[in-house]
């Protein structure tokens, strides 16, 4: 959710409130900062049953908080490349840059304006060959499967 150098703050907020508590008890406040950085990230749960989807944030890796919505106010699928950065400067002012690509699949309603993440993958075929997966399982009526030509 932070990428990786908000991840990485956390970790080290967790050792030095680990070493700052020793000291101070004012230490947890560091622990408890660190545990939410390092832990928190989003997802997508699907309930094949009662054909809901969650997107979700997992808050400190244990609570997960996000609103189920129905499959049938989805009206499109989306699959599209995904670049992201992420820049962090040392303390001599040099950045350093992560770059990650990847292929999401997505879920559209109708105006665009809800769009749930299904997962992230390394190309546009597994991504279509989910999709297919996903419209027989949710019995999603007026989409199209994908089959391999």
């Amino acid at each position: 959710m932070m990428g990786p150098s908000g991840t990485f703050a956390g970790y080290s907020l967790i050792v030095f409130g680990a070493i700052g508590t020793y000291f101070s008890i004012t230490g947890l406040i560091l622990i408890v900062a660190g545990m939410f950085m390092a832990f928190t990230y989003e997802g997508t749960l699907i309930d094949y049953d009662t054909r809901r989807l969650e997107r979700y944030t997992s808050l400190f890796g244990i609570y997960k908080a996000g609103k189920w919505i129905n499959a049938d106010d989805f009206s499109k699928f989306h699959i599209y490349r995904s670049r992201r950065s992420s820049t962090t400067y040392s303390r001599g002012n040099v950045p350093l840059t992560v770059n990650s690509n990847d292929i999401r699949l997505a879920l559209l309603n109708e105006s665009g304006s809800q769009k749930i993440i299904i997962n992230k993958y390394d190309s546009f075929e597994s991504a279509r060959t989910e999709m297919s997966e996903l419209i027989k399982d949710l019995k999603l009526t007026g989409l199209n499967e994908w089959i391999k030509p």
